[in-house]
């Protein structure tokens, strides 16, 4: 295989790869996410990534969640050389949706996936990052936060409707998870569950919260979305922006297909 560079996407969950080939093919893979909480942690399975990449000698274009950083980018840096890519350039994850949605052209974007944050882009940078504050105090409108919002549903019903015990078991079943160490990637995983029951009115409930929370004062009238739990609900949160006069121009579930193709137009 003839690659000539790779761009990862990396978000709380996964990371997508795209081999960009000397045709100009792109092949495209998927491994488990290299947030830097996982990466950088003493029992990350390294060899395993060694193994899967030892033949690519290729610049690595990294786009990552937990990225934003300086200091984090070049912790990031230095993991990833390690696996022998010629050369690596980290970017937050942030501008991998910008580029993708909006390549040299300004706009918004909603980052709607395990968390949530609103960005504003001006062709080149990121000029303004609103909300991302993460589980504990933020991330209204984004696939953990309905989780959290369909617990406190199921907790604070006094009778449960029919089917609801098929999924979630019982109170006392989702009160020993939310106590267990990985409770919040339980809860970040519950709307893959709730997708077999009617919820429809928590998710309008959790897009509403992210356009109160984070869009009311901009005078926005136009933003794309990208995450694959906004694109999942994206007929509930077109609906709710629209309803708030804000035109949903693009909404996809990755970045990776539109980002590779911003990489191979802006070659040099």
């Amino acid at each position: 295989m003839e690659a000539k560079y790779i761009i990862a996407d990396s978000g709380g969950s996964s990371t997508s790869w795209a081999i960009v080939l000397q045709s100009g093919e792109v092949v495209q893979l998927q491994t488990d996410s290299l947030h830097p909480k996982y990466a950088l942690s003493a029992d990350f399975p390294v060899s395993d990534l060694k193994a899967q990449f030892k033949d690519l000698h290729v610049p690595l274009y990294f786009y990552g969640a937990g990225c934003s950083g300086e200091a984090l980018q070049q912790k990031m840096r230095t993991f990833l050389l390690q696996l022998g890519f010629l050369r690596v350039e980290v970017y937050p994850d942030t501008l991998a949706a910008c580029r993708a949605l909006y390549g040299n052209n300004p706009g918004w974007i909603a980052i709607l996936g395990t968390g949530s944050i609103l960005v504003q882009y001006d062709g080149a940078r990121i000029i303004r990052r609103i909300g991302g504050y993460g589980s504990l105090i933020g991330d209204e409108g984004s696939g953990f936060y309905f989780g959290k919002l369909l617990v406190q549903q199921l907790l604070a019903a006094k009778e449960w409707k029919t089917g609801w015990a098929d999924l979630f078991q019982s109170k006392e079943f989702i009160l020993s998870k939310l106590a267990a160490p990985d409770a919040l990637q339980w809860i970040s995983g519950l709307g893959k569950a709730a997708a077999e029951a009617d919820f429809d009115f928590l998710h309008r409930r959790n897009a509403e919260l992210f356009v109160d929370t984070y869009c009311m004062d901009l005078n926005l009238t136009e933003i794309s979305l990208v995450g694959t739990y906004g694109y999942a609900q994206r007929a509930v949160f077109s609906e709710v922006f629209e309803s708030h006069s804000i035109r949903v121009k693009r909404t996809v579930p990755s970045p990776i297909r539109d980002l590779t193709n911003y990489h191979q137009m802006n070659e040099s």
